[in-house]
């Protein structure tokens, strides 16, 4: 589905005369009611060979109006759309050595570079902004750490302080318990020493037993009681 090219176009692609039409490229009417009309194509329908141009319509018989279909043989290109990257390579290869078009498809060409670059300079700027995201959260997890294990720290101080607490306090009940046994133990003591005393004092009003030598020994601390 081809039309052929302008004079002014065939100057520049001396190489070919004829290019397939598309959307978007600039077209003028050759034949028919609407000689003579120039303008972008509309929409192209490859596979019943016609386009619709901007600006052409029919009226039917009801007032609605339709888009003219037309036939590419009926128009001719007076500009070619080359947004598309592989359709301009392409038509690159039929422009007449030394044309007009060869400055244009360097400066083209010198543009989508730097548009490259600059999509490359701008990835870069990001990745080293998420870089240095990720360094500020690896620093934030890093304080958190710590800061917990300041926590940790500090909780294991206060149990080895509650430690030392109960250990001092079982210290000090065991000595007390020590010393009020020690109490209880001399006061038994004493208790069982009066009471050995009190029975002695008994014993020697009653009735003398044991040897000879006991029995002196008994009267001899009696007579000195009396002589008190």
């Amino acid at each position: 589905m081809s039309a052929h090219l302008s004079d002014e176009l065939l100057k520049e692609y001396g190489l070919v005369r004829s290019v397939t039409v598309r959307k978007g490229d600039t077209v003028k009417v050759v034949r028919g009611i609407f000689k003579g009309h120039a303008s972008k194509v509309a929409k192209a329908f490859p596979q019943k060979g016609f386009i619709s141009i901007e600006e052409t319509t029919l009226t039917k018989a009801d007032g609605k109006k339709v888009a003219r279909m037309f036939r590419p043989s009926n128009v001719i290109l007076t500009k070619l759309d080359l947004s598309d990257p592989w359709r301009r390579e392409k038509l690159s290869r039929f422009r007449t050595p030394g044309g007009s078009g060869a400055a244009e498809d360097a400066e083209v060409r010198k543009k989508e570079a730097a548009e490259r670059k600059l999509e490359a300079a701008g990835k870069k700027v990001e990745a080293a902004g998420k870089k240095v995201e990720a360094a500020g959260e690896k620093e934030e997890a890093a304080g958190k750490k710590e800061e917990a294990a300041g926590k940790k720290e500090k909780a294991a101080e206060k149990n080895v302080d509650a430690a030392e607490k109960k250990t001092a306090a079982e210290e000090k009940n065991g000595l007390k318990e020590a010393a009020d046994a020690k109490v209880l133990a001399e006061g038994e003591a004493h208790n069982n020493a009066e009471a050995q005393d009190e029975g002695g004092k008994g014993a020697g009003g009653k009735k003398q037993t044991g040897s000879p030598a006991h029995h002196t020994k008994t009267v001899t601390k009696d007579n000195k009681e009396a002589s008190k």
